[in-house]
């Protein structure tokens, strides 16, 4: 009979659109946090290499300056994995901030729908019924009719 509309459909297109966005932020946010993952395994891997290429082999001799140039430079490595490190921490925290976010637009979303699947069976139930009055009301008015004398017109 009646068409159906929502009257909160449009708050939840905006939920449904923000849901969307922040699933966006998520993406790009966990992509950082992998990248930095990344860049921090990397640093760390190159530290080690660095620090097994600089270092004398055993047996071999070698001047106390030498040693104490690998150790500070060894110790600006550290420094940068370290800050990696942080980096990367940073980045999983944001990640876990996003998706609590992204968890809350979720909920909010599925609330509207399902309160819209709620009115949408109410006006069901409610097209349906009207549409068996206007039946009933037909088939009444019918049998009326059949039940009425025929006369003819004169």
């Amino acid at each position: 009979m009646s068409r159906f509309t929502f009257r909160l459909q449009r708050l939840l297109d905006l939920r449904h659109k923000k849901e969307q966005e922040v699933a966006g932020v998520v993406a790009v946010a966990r992509a950082t946090a992998e990248d930095a993952a990344h860049q921090q395994q990397d640093l760390s891997e190159r530290r080690d290499a660095t620090r097994q290429e600089m270092l004398p082999a055993r047996g071999q001799t070698v001047r106390v300056g030498e040693l104490h140039e690998v150790a500070i430079f060894v110790q600006a490595l550290d420094a940068r994995v370290s800050d990696a490190k942080l980096v990367t921490i940073a980045a999983e925290r944001s990640v876990q901030e996003k998706v609590i976010e992204l968890g809350a637009a979720m909920r909010d979303r599925r609330i509207l729908d399902r309160l819209k699947g709620r009115r949408t069976e109410e006006w069901r139930v409610e097209d349906a019924r009207q549409e068996r009055d206007v039946m009933d009301a037909i088939a009444r008015d019918r049998y009326t009719d059949a039940k009425k004398p025929f006369s003819s017109p004169d």
